[in-house]
């Protein structure tokens, strides 16, 4: 008997701690089911609720464009405007780049357009409308949003793609964005040739006060030497002695006649030899002259030297200034011929169907992702109930 009642009263206890582990079991299937309507469906069911009755139809406008420019310097790439409009320019590009998603932008969109009015028009829409009282942060935030743009690495083209909830608006958008983005690309031409044009300027001014001074050190070395031109001193010098020498050669052949004929002893011998020593003395004293310091402390080989250097300075200034003003002239010609311009390859289309915002795919990730959180908490759970 009291084995009975031992085994009965195991049986009641083993039955209350399954009956403990059912419950236990129980309890944490309805959470489990509960947190999975509450994590999954609802979030999904409440997303595709408001995307379905509150999301306003969005319209999108889309434009492609690149910066071209005008330059056919080199005959080869004249070649290149039977098959493009121009040579493009990658960096002009991301310049456009990162001026269509600034601030800048949009306060000039604004002005002329009024964001408020057009992305704040569905007031029963405050996910995808733009508030009234939106800060500049946000409003860039929300333009970025809804103005999405693209460079082409390889070939520089922009593309470029504007939702607003009107096509008309969104149109309007895009039209705006291309009329501002070309003037910001005037601004970029013009300060290139500005810059172009005030380098070549700059070299000019060098140019010419080099070659000012060089003249102006020209003219004092004549007032210090007292002479115009030290090689014409020399030439006329050597002129002389030229002359003297071939009046010396002629005095010789004379004498060697008269001495043939009439002995040394002759007086008309000696009378050439006196005319003979004459010349040969003017001869030295001339050569020496050469030699010899003109008005100031240098002699006429010394000043002849620095007038060549001289000479050579002012030939190379010069030189210097012709190429400069060359240079200008050319820089003037580029500026006058070389500009950028915006190139339209696709005007701002206008929508009739609304594609945005893309409901199903927004109530998919919005699916995914609370699968994604209610799986990482079911791990979570489930890796410390084991460890505890």
């Amino acid at each position: 008997m009291q084995i009975s009642s031992n085994i009965d009263g195991g049986q009641r206890v083993t039955g209350a701690v399954s009956d403990k582990a059912e419950t236990r079991a129980q309890t944490r299937h309805r959470v489990m089911r509960f947190g999975f309507l509450g994590t999954v469906v609802l979030p999904t069911l409440l997303t595709a609720a408001y995307l379905w009755l509150f999301a306003a139809d969005q319209y999108h406008s889309e434009a492609a464009f690149s910066v071209r420019s005008e330059d056919f310097s080199n005959p080869l790439e004249a070649l290149s405007a039977f098959t493009q409009v121009g040579s493009s320019s990658s960096s002009d590009s991301q310049i456009l780049y990162d001026f269509i998603r600034s601030q800048p932008l949009i306060q000039k969109v604004d002005a002329s357009l009024d964001l408020r009015r057009i992305y704040g028009k569905p007031s029963h829409d405050p996910v995808f409308s733009l508030e009234d009282d939106a800060s500049r942060e946000d409003k860039l935030d929300y333009w970025r949003r809804m103005v999405k743009v693209a460079v082409d690495p390889s070939t520089g083209v922009l593309s470029l793609q504007v939702r607003a909830f009107t096509p008309e608006d969104a149109q309007a958008v895009a039209q705006e964005i291309l009329t501002e983005s070309g003037f910001m690309v005037d601004d970029l031409s013009r300060i290139a040739r500005q810059d172009a044009i005030r380098f070549a300027l700059e070299d000019v001014e060098e140019a010419e006060a080099m070659l000012r001074d060089i003249r102006r050190n020209v003219r004092v070395f004549r007032l210090e030497n007292d002479i115009i031109d030290p090689t014409e001193v020399a030439e006329s010098q050597m002129g002389v002695i030229a002359a003297l020498e071939s009046q010396l050669a002629s005095a010789l052949v004379e004498r060697e006649t008269i001495a043939g004929f009439a002995g040394q002893e002759d007086q008309r011998v000696k009378r050439i030899d006196r005319r003979i020593e004459a010349v040969r003395s003017q001869i030295d004293q001339e050569r020496r002259r050469i030699g010899k310091s003109t008005s100031g402390p240098t002699s006429l080989v010394d000043v002849i030297g620095a007038y060549e250097e001289l000479l050579v300075d002012l030939e190379f200034a010069q030189q210097a200034y012709t190429a400069a003003l060359a240079s200008e002239e050319q820089a003037r010609a580029e500026a006058r011929r070389t500009s950028r311009y915006l190139a339209v390859h696709i005007p701002p289309t206008l929508a009739e169907d609304s594609i945005y915002p893309q409901r199903w795919l927004l109530i998919l990730l919005v699916l995914i992702c609370s699968l994604a959180a209610y799986a990482t908490v079911l791990l979570v759970y489930y890796n410390i109930r084991d460890r505890g």
